[in-house]
């Protein structure tokens, strides 16, 4: 009887156990780049939301310092915008007028929107992105309201000598033009010289001069009949200024160091304040040489010196004398004296020597912008939101 035996070639079987290994090491290195792709994504996907929650406080934090600012903006304001440096980020805050104030608007308030685009510029791990948000505010203007009837507007009266000039040194022309602040021009943005009572707590006649020619301006002197009518008419609430309702932006005394002030020819009209003392008493200030530019309130009474040249705003509790001589002594705006009388007090009368040309004379530029400076936007209830369009 035959038989068969089929045989099988050993390199056969060695070729099996090869391509299966490369297959199972393909597979495996497969599956650990699938993995890695997943954990980078995932981290990708947190460092996004990382960024963004950065970005998200980084805007909000430039919406709120915007509105800490004082942008000295005004009915005529439309557009204004400011680079804010924030820690690890910065914000670009852009505040665009989309309604104007007035009857035709259908609104005494003009209606503005600030965007606010929060940049993270320092992520927390290496390699993470910087991320970019932007929310906006609706916001309404708030104007300032102080009326600028005069150089000067003393409660407590004035008194000009006669210091061997014949020139009166209250004016209500107006000085011109300030950059970048264009003036209406005469006789548009002129003014009465002074407005004092027609009589005063301390001494009689509200206005009194020696000798010399008169104030110049629009009206010379205007009168009220009354220290009352006049204070009312000044729109000052100088008792709640006192008793806090007032937030200046630097706070200023006798012995306060030269840099407490604003700087030289400042082009920002900053308002300054001289508090009462630890012991509730007012405090008087003399304005150092050089030429500052805001508004100033003081509890007290101001005296000047040589060289000193204030643009702009000055209220007094107190009165505001002017030394004789005093070289190159300048009050150019408006200054407003005696509030202290509504609180019982009895103020002297402002004393103004001749010293050869107006020191004290009415500028609309200044006045008008220390008075934009009081202005400020009101964030409109509920007008808040995080997802506002960037093109």
């Amino acid at each position: 009887m035959w038989s068969f035996r089929t045989t099988r070639k050993g390199g056969a079987e060695r070729g099996f156990v090869l391509a299966t290994t490369l297959l199972v090491t393909t597979l495996l290195t497969v599956m650990l780049a699938a993995s890695f792709l997943l954990v980078s994504a995932e981290q990708r996907t947190t460092d996004n939301s990382f960024g963004a929650a950065r970005a998200l406080a980084l805007a909000q934090a430039g919406l709120q310092n915007y509105f800490s600012l004082n942008r000295a903006l005004s009915d005529t304001s439309t557009y204004d915008s400011v680079h804010v440096s924030l820690a690890n980020g910065y914000a670009d805050v852009v505040a665009q007028r989309v309604r104007p104030s007035g009857a035709a608007s259908g609104s005494p308030l003009a209606l503005f929107v600030l965007r606010s685009t929060g940049v993270s510029t320092s992520p927390v791990m290496a390699g993470q992105v910087q991320g970019s948000r932007t929310v906006a505010q609706f916001a309404q203007l708030n104007p300032s309201i102080l009326p600028a009837r005069a150089a000067v507007v003393a409660l407590n009266g004035v008194q000009v000598t006669l210091a061997g000039a014949a020139n009166n040194p209250l004016s209500g022309s107006d000085l011109g033009s300030q950059a970048p602040c264009v003036s209406p021009g005469h006789p548009l943005a002129d003014t009465a010289a002074i407005t004092v009572p027609t009589t005063v707590v301390v001494g009689g006649a509200g206005y009194l001069q020696t000798a010399g020619g008169n104030p110049t301006g629009t009206n010379e002197n205007s009168t009220f009949a009354t220290w009352t009518s006049l204070y009312n008419a000044t729109h000052i609430d100088w008792s709640g200024v006192l008793n806090g309702n007032f937030v200046p932006d630097y706070v200023v005394t006798n012995a306060s160091p030269a840099g407490a002030w604003p700087p030289l020819m400042s082009t920002n009209y900053l308002v300054g304040y001289v508090p009462k003392d630890s012991l509730g008493h007012i405090q008087d200030i003399t304005i150092p040489t050089g030429q500052r530019r805001g508004m100033l309130v003081v509890t007290g009474n101001v005296r000047l010196v040589a060289g000193a040249h204030w643009d702009g705003i000055i209220l007094a509790g107190g009165n505001v004398s002017v030394p004789s001589p005093c070289a190159s002594c300048y009050l150019h705006g408006m200054v407003v004296t005696g509030l202290n009388i509504v609180l019982g007090q009895s103020v002297p009368r402002d004393t103004m020597p001749r010293l050869g040309s107006a020191y004290v004379q009415w500028t609309w530029c200044y006045t008008q912008s220390s008075i934009n400076s009081l202005s400020s936007l009101v964030p409109v209830k509920n007008g808040w939101a995080d997802i506002w369009s960037t093109y």
